[in-house]
Formats: C-alpha cells, structure tokens, sequence
C-alpha cells in the first residue's frame, strides 16, 4: 500500500505563524487598558506656608473602558507625601472618554517644620495604576520659600535676619538642634530673648487691640493673612498690616504651627498632674527651656494685660484659657487626642498664670 505525505512549504509556515501570532498579539493589546498623560512633569516654584498651587493634566483612555488608582509606592502608606494631592486619586473610563485631573500642593501646621529643616522635599513620584492593564509615574517637583511658621522657637532665638534671608544650611542646623542643649548650642552670638516675629505680633496687639472687642474670638479677612506672612518671612515688620482680629488669629497661628509647643511635650504628663496647684504649675514653667520660658511668660503677661481692659473688650480668664490652653499645652504626636478633662486640666493650668494677682516664674 502506498501512502500519499503532504510537503510542509517551512518559509510559507513561519510566514504564516508570525503573522497569526501578531494578529493574536494584536488583539490581545488592544483590549489592554492604555491611557494618554498630557503631561507628566510638574513643576510648583516659590511655595508658600498656607498657599495652595493647582496645576492640571489630561487623562485620555484609549478603546478599553479602564479603571485608575493613584496606588502606594513600596513601603509607603499613603500615594503621596501630605502636602500634596491628586484629584480625583481614582476613577472610571470609558472608550475614548477622558478626564481633567489636578495637582493641588499645600503646606499646613503638619508639613511645614519638615520642609523649613530640609528633611523634606517638594519631590514626589506618583504611580497612576491601570486596572489589568500598566503604570505611569508622574514627577512632581518645586521648591518652598522657608517661614516662620513651622520654626522651633530655639531655632527663632539665633535668627536676627527674615527667615527668607537665612542660608537653607543655617535654617537646617538651627532647626535640627537639640532642644534641650542650651541657648548657645552651636552659637557663638547672644540669643534673642524672645522670637522677633513674636514679638511685633503682641506689641502690635499691645498697643493697638487691648481694647477691641471680642479678640481672639472673631476671624479677620481671609486675603489679609498672606500680607501679614509675607511681612513675617521677608522682615517687613515695621510694616506690619491687617487689622487686629486678623493679626490675633495669625498669632495663634504661629503658636499652633510650633513643633515643639510653648509648654514642650516631655512636660505634657506633669502639666495634667499639676493643673490643680499653681504652685506646682509654677514648677512646670521653671522646668522649660529659657526661650520657652520667656515665651510663656510674655504671653501670660500679655494675656494679663488683656484682662485689664475686660469691660471693654469683653475677655475673661476662662475664654483666654480655652482659646490658649489647645495652642500652648498639648499632647505629642502619638498620644490620644484630649478629652474633655485635659482640656479642662489645660485650661487650669493657665488660669493660674491669668489671675491677676498671680506672677509668671
């Protein structure tokens, strides 16, 4: 019996194969989820404490519906560092649909000690995630003008220029030195008793609000506050503006924005156990470090000095206790957020320094 075999044509086989393969491969990458970025580098120049910068790119999908998720980088718990935003962080798309997308970058309380000492960056790296489908990464970059809020009161008291006008290496050696060093660690010249920035704030106060009704407790002008922090940061303090309510909610500002409050936090616990005795209180303050010393003893005189004129500007011990008391004695980062009765031991605390027959240590 005869047997009849086909010939295999090996060039026509892999001709065909290849080209089987491609049209399969093809197929296959088209239905993977891809997306077009408008842009991918993203720069935000001279930042500023409080000043939001927005800048805008374009999500375009190709012809598979896709889902994006801004997602963590390795070792990270969050997309981003805190001072910085995308919106929205996810989504839906459908064919061909696409989305306007925006950075938002904004430096608060929380993020600006970091960036003043250099131990952090405007620099992050995103990760826009297609769902069954690739990564994108997105730089973003820029550069923070330093401020006065976010600054160590020991770092305030060696800085007799603007802040503005200090070398970053200056700002981050005097930032990142020991609290409790002493005055002279690292410096040869006379420290400032008191923060100069501080200073012009109260004496402004002092001398032009001790009798303006409901200090402290009514907002000024939203637009007036970038006037009055750029005056701090550049050193226009002789030019300081804005009107009085404006001015006490920036004071406390600045005390809020301290990284290491006015009564330190190693001395949180004590301050609680202490806050029924004014003796003991009194003990409390003398264990600070002088610069914080002199801080609360200027302020409680201040504070004091606002009492006298209550039938005027209708201020009482215990308002000023409860509008000074979270700003200057407050837990350390990790401790359970205050109850109702550390609240209340903080606001006794104070009371002791705003009576008027009693002294500062």
């Amino acid at each position: 019996m005869g047997y009849q075999v086909k010939m295999v044509d090996e060039q026509l086989y892999h001709k065909v194969f290849e080209e089987t393969v491609s049209s399969m491969d093809k197929r296959e990458n088209a239905s993977i989820p891809s997306v077009t970025l408008s842009k991918r580098e993203f720069f935000f120049k001279d930042l500023k404490f409080l000043q939001l910068q927005v800048d805008f790119f374009i999500i375009h999908n190709g012809p598979t519906p896709c889902q994006f998720e801004f997602i963590c980088k390795p070792h990270e718990s969050s997309y981003c560092k805190p001072w910085l935003t995308a919106k929205p962080s996810k989504g839906f798309l459908l064919s061909d649909a696409e989305v306007t997308a925006e950075l938002e970058v904004f430096v608060n309380k929380s993020t600006a000690s970091h960036l003043n000492s250099g131990e952090d960056q405007l620099e992050d790296v995103l990760v826009l995630h297609l769902d069954q489908g690739k990564d994108y990464f997105l730089s973003v970059t820029g550069n923070y003008l330093p401020s006065c809020f976010g600054t160590p009161i020991h770092a305030f008291i060696h800085m007799r220029q603007p802040i503005q006008d200090i070398l970053p290496e200056t700002i981050k050696k005097l930032t990142l030195m020991p609290l409790w060093s002493g005055d002279d660690f690292f410096w040869d010249e006379k420290p400032l008793d008191l923060p100069k920035e501080l200073w012009m704030m109260v004496d402004h106060l002092y001398h032009n609000a001790c009798q303006k009704k409901d200090l402290f407790q009514q907002p000024g002008p939203r637009a007036e506050f970038p006037e009055i922090r750029d005056c701090l940061d550049t050193g226009m303090l002789d030019t300081l503006i804005g009107s009085s309510c404006s001015l006490a909610e920036v004071l406390l500002l600045f005390l809020e924005s301290l990284p290491e409050p006015v009564i330190c936090f190693q001395l949180y616990d004590r301050s609680m156990e202490s806050a029924g005795s004014y003796g003991l209180s009194s003990q409390v303050i003398s264990m600070l470090p002088k610069c914080h010393k002199n801080v609360f003893n200027y302020l409680m005189a201040f504070l004091r000095e606002l009492l006298r004129h209550s039938e005027k500007n209708h201020l009482n011990w215990h308002i000023l206790a409860s509008v000074f008391g979270p700003v200057l004695l407050h837990p350390p980062p990790g401790h359970p957020a205050p109850n109702t009765a550390e609240k209340q031991k903080a606001q006794q605390f104070l009371q002791h320094f705003l009576s008027q027959e009693g002294s500062s240590p």
